[in-house]
């Protein structure tokens, strides 16, 4: 066994079937209430949070049909999938966009905020989607005029670009990422099934992580003997543990060190380590870990 997990880069051909079942079902639902948020919210900061809502709710979704059930260990076509994915939800979300465009009423507000009302229609959409070419000539005209302001402005042209290509970067960035990171997670061949995942009650911090790394390297036990359950993790520094398991005796664990600070506000906040990533443990080293 490695020192470190490794993905197979196996997968299985039903992840396929799960992807497209994504992409014609699931994908054009969040497309739908991603758009409608983000046409009749008018505050711009708080869209930005809708967008990365909306590019982790594609990329979660791939992860858990996609690559976990569909047993993907190959970050490949996981990184594929993902892209993809983004991809193909962004482009639900033009289609719907564009047809409230067309179906625009009545606008309420003043010259500082405001929102203008309109429906969808499914034909329209449908129509929009199937002509890739009439759409983006439909984008392009919008783009020249814009549909919203800032500050008393209309957004088009250059400035409407650049702000249309950072959601197009949010939405793929994270759509791609939350399924790689899903096939990287320990998967035992022989069982054909995913490794079992326990996050271990938290333990004191880690102060020397370089050490404790090297011991583990040479499965050498006596970091573990320093181990302590950490007295108040909601508000102290800490360390958290997760471990994974298979039935045929593997075993792999992940070491995430918590930094507690106090905030501006005065509030504890975290800062995250993870300063070991699915290193193997012998039979040894788990039954110590587990009786602590």
């Amino acid at each position: 066994m490695s020192t470190y997990y490794k993905p197979s880069g196996n997968f299985s051909p039903v992840s396929f079937i799960y992807f497209i079942l994504s992409a014609l079902i699931i994908f054009p639902i969040l497309a739908l209430i991603y758009t409608y948020l983000i046409w009749y919210i008018p505050f711009i900061y708080i869209n930005f949070f809708i967008t990365a809502g909306f590019g982790f709710a594609v990329g979660i979704t791939i992860s858990q049909l996609a690559i976990k059930i569909g047993k993907v260990r190959n970050t490949k076509i996981a990184l594929l999938f993902g892209l993809l994915g983004g991809a193909i939800a962004l482009y639900f979300s033009w289609a719907i966009w564009v047809d409230l465009v067309i179906n625009a009423g009545e606008s309420y507000g003043n010259s500082r905020i405001g929102i203008t009302s309109s429906n969808s229609k499914i034909s329209q959409i449908l129509g929009l989607a199937l002509q890739p070419n009439l759409l983006f000539e439909l984008i392009s005209e919008i783009n020249e005029t814009g549909t919203w302001g800032l500050r008393s402005s209309t957004v088009s042209g250059i400035f409407l670009t650049i702000i249309w290509v950072i959601e197009l970067l949010i939405v793929l960035v994270i759509s791609i990422f939350t399924p790689y990171i899903r096939a990287k997670i320990p998967f035992c061949e022989l069982d054909n099934k995913w490794f079992n995942e326990e996050i271990l009650p938290a333990y004191n911090y880690i102060k020397n992580s370089k050490e404790m790394t090297a011991n583990l390297e040479n499965s050498n036990q006596q970091s573990f003997d320093e181990l302590e359950d950490a007295t108040n993790p909601e508000n102290e520094s800490h360390s958290i543990f997760t471990l994974f398991s298979s039935e045929k005796g593997e075993s792999y664990l992940t070491i995430e060190n918590k930094l507690a600070e106090t905030n501006s506000k005065g509030e504890i906040d975290f800062k995250n380590n993870e300063f070991i990533e699915y290193i193997a443990i012998n039979r040894t080293l788990k039954d110590k870990l587990l009786k602590k």
